[in-house]
């Protein structure tokens, strides 16, 4: 195992990559190669993509290697439908330490955004597993999230009401959450369709 001092930069600087889109779904990622780029040794990159295959960023085929994970509609659809079933049974308000300052900074991105709303609207749940799923849902949705103000029609406007409601009260944030998976939904083949195509260039 590497040691922490290297291993937690290696394994955030590839994950933010990975949510990110720098390599298009799909592609190979060698290790020797990545232990180049981030001037490291191969054991940091190698404990980090197995950390990412568990987190569903990366997939290993034994001898095939490591790939950037495929995202299709029915994957997609199935983790829309998973975040939305979690945060909507979370029927606990937000805890009241949640104030204006803890919402997220509107200069971070729309799918930064997103995903911090989504971190809050789970703290209302005790279940610490459910809060680690929406989080590692928001990290696997990040790829897809960052197309959304550009393919979903009223983006900006759901976000603002997600972000409202999370010091609302819990039918206004499932009202809120409702709309925004219902339009991801509605638009699931269009946000494939253009995560193909930045692949593709």
């Amino acid at each position: 195992m590497s040691p922490a001092h290297v291993l937690e930069p290696t394994y955030r600087r590839l994950k933010r990559a990975l949510m990110e889109g720098t390599w298009p779904i799909g592609q190979k990622l060698e290790a020797m190669r990545l232990a180049d780029e981030f001037g490291v040794s191969m054991t940091p990159v190698r404990d980090s993509l197995n950390q990412l295959v568990g987190e569903g960023l990366v997939d290993l085929t034994p001898g095939e290697g490591y790939r950037v994970t495929l995202l299709t509609e029915h994957s997609l659809r199935d983790m829309l439908a998973v975040n939305a079933l979690l945060l909507e049974s979370v029927v606990d308000p937000v805890p009241q330490t949640i104030d204006e300052d803890d919402l997220p900074a509107p200069i971070a991105t729309y799918a930064d955004r997103v995903g911090d709303v989504f971190s809050i609207f789970a703290l209302g749940s005790e279940n610490r597993f459910l809060r680690q799923t929406v989080d590692l849902i928001s990290d696997r949705l990040h790829i897809v999230r960052r197309l959304e103000p550009d393919v979903l029609p009223n983006a900006l406007e759901a976000l603002a009401e997600l972000e409202d409601s999370a010091l609302a009260t819990p039918s206004k944030r499932v009202q809120a959450l409702r709309r925004y998976h219902d339009q991801c939904l509605a638009n699931v083949s269009r946000l494939i369709a253009v995560l193909a195509d930045q692949g593709s260039t």
